[in-house]
């Protein structure tokens, strides 16, 4: 390995490090209350470091959440891209919102506690529209789903958009109900729960 790759892998660890350890605080203190000395202190470095990447803790925010998001949406992109029957590709999309829920806990928490007024005040104009974007668009690609299965006989005949918003809500209230439910050492209910309403929502839908 070169010098130049050493330290291109050096830099991106500390990237790395600076966004897992404000995800964190982020989610634990919530965003107003967290300063870039919590952070920091997370992340075991100096406040300088920080800011050495990142101009504000704002840009911070919008940096992992634009990140995150977009991989989501990349996901949820390959799935549809399959073109599996509809029920298949609703229940692929559902599990990788679950994995994403737990992989990224922290981002997921951060999205779903936030509301896009928030969101407004926290970043520019064109950052939180490019967020905004984004979290549309993964909201699109379940209707596209659900309308895909209008179209071909599969689900009866109902309006895409409001099926995909009842679908996101059904999600976001079952993994909220069951985590606060969640006890160490005890079953994890999120994973049946989830398929048990989505076969009610796939029944609806028919």
């Amino acid at each position: 390995m070169g010098i130049a790759e050493r330290k291109r892998k050096e830099k991106q660890a500390r990237i790395d490090l600076i966004k897992k350890s404000a995800s964190f605080v982020f989610q634990k203190k919530g965003f107003e209350a967290t300063k870039i000395e919590d952070i920091a202190d997370r992340a075991e470095i100096s406040k300088a470091t920080i800011y050495q990447y990142f101009k504000s803790k704002n840009d911070l925010f919008y940096d992992i959440m634009q990140e995150r998001l977009t991989n989501l949406n990349r996901a949820f992109a390959e799935i549809c891209a399959r073109q599996e029957d509809p029920e298949t590709t609703m229940m692929r999309i559902m599990d990788r919102m679950l994995e994403f829920s737990i992989e990224e806990s922290d981002i997921y928490h951060l999205v779903t506690a936030l509301k896009i007024t928030e969101i407004k005040k926290l970043l520019s104009p064109d950052k939180a529209g490019h967020l905004r974007e984004i979290m549309a668009s993964n909201l699109r690609q379940v209707e596209r789903v659900i309308q895909g299965g209008i179209d071909n006989g599969v689900f009866r005949r109902i309006d895409a958009k409001v099926g995909a918003i009842i679908f996101w809500n059904m999600f976001m209230g079952i993994i909220q109900f069951q985590e606060n439910r969640l006890d160490a050492g005890k079953k994890d209910y999120r994973r049946s729960t989830l398929e048990a309403a989505n076969e009610l929502i796939m029944a609806g839908l028919k």
